[in-house]
């Protein structure tokens, strides 16, 4: 017990995508201090590069973690009192015992002071420098200075020196003076009771498989590079596009299997989820470009989770996928046309040939590089294909104690199994740690000024209605939708917000009520389920109380359902807001109720899932 009793409370989280968020999320709830660590300047992992997941075809950003309630895991752990980031950082080793672990890491200079920084993108104006950017298997270019993706966290710039010429444009025109040159490398230690490996995977290089022109066709793209395409964000708006001359494709045709279930190429497993990312690029695909005919050349189709063989026959009804199954041995370009020609080998065993405007290869994921330096650093054992070694019984457990594994690290998995098994990953954390839970946490208080008393004063509603990026506003009349809001009975301001749920959209809220008088508010956007702990937060922080907040569903219930109707969804949109202002007029203050917890839980079930509840629960204290 004694032992116990000496391990440090607090716990390091290395990789931050949506495994990592996860499990920094729960560790922190848990009662430990958690340390966010990436190698990249910003957390998000690929989750950013997700415009849509399957198989609902939702935001990606918005369900990037799967749990009840939901939130966006981004803004949720910026936000944590018990979370500190710490990105564009490496882990030099491992010192110590377990439980008592010391983690020597360099935090990599940004040449951009954070604390400086506005965010205002000057500097991106002068900036004379463009390289491949990152985000897209380089697909598009980005500047010297740069931020890694609009939503970035931490939401600022930092300075790329193996391409910066030293021009001083940047640092010229910065209005803060943000931007230093001659900044150096920090080295620091993180004294951890426990490590969570969450380090993700990178996906296969195309090359290696020649014989598809991947790098020499131009009409060959990754699905990488075809996942930023179909971004509402992209150059191209979400629009498949040929690069080699801007048109869209009449004919896309995609290819399973590269670099996956290949012993040719070392990679003997299967990647596991490029069948269902491939179904969701040919929907959107055939969605967005609806006179593009899509075909999938397949070996097996792997559609084993929730809903996906569902999702999967769907694409065939609605957008007319068409699935050979087949070996496709070569592509090979056309001069003239820069198409494709496509040879496979049918399901008859016949050698055929067809020809296409675009290719696009579903390539599989592996360890990077980056993931197994770290594992060695920390003295973590590997498997045959570079993936972290773990046992059948204990799958969260590495060969080092203390030092636990999740996600895609562990094996090839989706979203949905990389969220569970981090929590799983998460858990196991607490229980080696039990006895030291809450030993590091910040308690808060004072956070948030006192609370204005409304009352009796009479209503003054705000209206705001989000963009939600282009998600809302390409169908619904955003503005229209604005001007009539202006108009209803004790409305004192309507306005738009291009994300009211990012931090610059959530402070345009809290300034607009302070300098408003205003005390009821309206925010129409996305679900209801989503982002109530930040408004809350930011009607709190301007003094007024967090449920004087009505919302109102736009994008669900307006913009999602009558896609095709934008008329329809913009009066549909004015009549929700219209009652929703209504009510927000008659809303009163309403305080949250605090009782003490029982620490104890009843499991049901006795099986190997309740027997493991039951065990974790047990030795985290319960």
């Amino acid at each position: 017990m004694s032992d116990d009793l000496n391990k440090v409370g607090a716990v390091l989280v290395v990789g931050a995508g949506i495994g990592g968020m996860q499990a920094a999320l729960l560790t922190a709830e848990a009662g430990f201090k958690t340390y966010l660590l990436d190698k990249a300047p910003a957390i998000g992992g690929l989750m950013p590069l997700l415009d849509r997941t399957f198989p609902t075809d939702t935001c990606g950003l918005c369900t990037s973690c799967p749990t009840q309630p939901a939130y966006c895991p981004f803004i949720e752990c910026d936000r944590h009192p018990n979370i500190e980031l710490v990105p564009y950082a490496e882990i030099e080793g491992l010192e110590g015992e377990p439980g008592r672990y010391s983690v020597p890491i360099t935090r990599k200079a940004r040449y951009v002071d954070v604390e400086l920084c506005t965010g205002c993108g000057d500097c991106v104006a002068v900036c004379p420098v463009e390289v491949p950017r990152e985000l897209g298997g380089g697909l598009e270019t980005r500047r010297a200075i740069y931020r890694p993706y609009p939503q970035a966290f931490p939401d600022t710039y930092l300075i790329d020196r193996e391409h910066c010429t030293e021009c001083m444009e940047c640092v010229k025109i910065c209005p803060t003076q943000a931007v230093d040159l001659n900044m150096e490398p920090q080295r620091d230690r993180l004294e951890v009771g426990a490590i969570i490996l969450t380090l993700g995977a990178s996906a296969f290089d195309a090359r290696q498989k020649s014989e598809y022109g991947f790098d020499r066709h131009e009409n060959v793209l990754t699905s990488i590079q075809f996942e930023r395409m179909l971004s509402l964000t992209s150059p191209s708006g979400g629009i498949p596009v040929r690069p080699s001359d801007g048109r869209v494709p009449k004919r896309i045709a995609f290819i399973q299997c590269v670099g996956s279930r290949d012993v040719s190429v070392e990679r003997g497993y299967c990647s596991s989820i490029c069948c269902m990312y491939a179904i969701k690029q040919a929907s959107l695909a055939g969605e967005r470009a609806p006179e593009s005919e899509v075909t999938v050349f397949y070996m097996d189709i792997r559609a084993f989770g929730k809903d996906f063989d569902r999702y999967y026959e769907r694409t065939k009804v609605e957008h007319g996928v068409r699935y050979v199954r087949s070996f496709t041995p070569s592509v090979e370009e056309v001069p003239e046309s820069k198409d494709l020609r496509v040879k496979y080998i049918a399901a008859d065993g016949q050698l055929q040939e067809e020809e296409f405007a675009l290719v696009v290869l579903s390539v599989g994921i592996q360890p990077s590089e980056e993931a197994k330096e770290t594992a060695r650093r920390l003295g973590v054992e590997l498997n045959q294909y570079g993936f972290c070694a773990t046992s059948d019984f204990a799958p969260g457990q590495t060969s080092r104690p203390g030092v636990f594994v999740g996600g895609a690290f562990g094996e090839p998995k989706d979203i949905p199994e990389t969220v569970a098994e981090t929590a799983s990953a998460a858990a196991s954390a607490a229980r080696f740690l039990a006895a030291s839970r809450g030993t590091l946490l910040h308690r808060g208080g004072g956070e948030f000024p006192p609370e204005r008393d409304v009352s009796y004063e009479d209503p003054k509603v705000g209206v705001f209605v989000c963009q939600c990026g282009t998600e809302i506003a390409d169908v619904v009349d955003v503005a229209d939708v604005v001007a009539y809001a202006g108009g209803l009975r004790d409305v004192t301001l309507a306005c738009e917000i291009p994300m009211a749920c990012t931090p610059e959209g959530l402070e345009e809220i809290r300034q607009a009520i302070a300098e408003e008088g205003i005390n009821r508010t309206v925010v129409a956007g996305c679900t209801h389920r989503l982002y109530e702990g930040p408004l809350h937060d930011c009607l709190r922080s301007a003094g007024l109380n967090p449920y004087l907040l009505e919302r109102v569903n736009l994008r669900g219930e307006c913009a999602w359902v009558h896609r095709h109707d934008p008329g329809a969804a913009t009066a549909k949109a004015r009549a929700l807001v219209r009652m929703a202002a209504a009510r927000a007029r008659l809303l009163e203050p309403t305080q949250r109720a605090e009782g003490a917890l029982v620490p104890s839980g009843l499991v049901i079930g006795g099986g190997l899932a309740g027997l493991t509840a039951s065990l974790s629960l047990a030795e985290q204290g319960f």
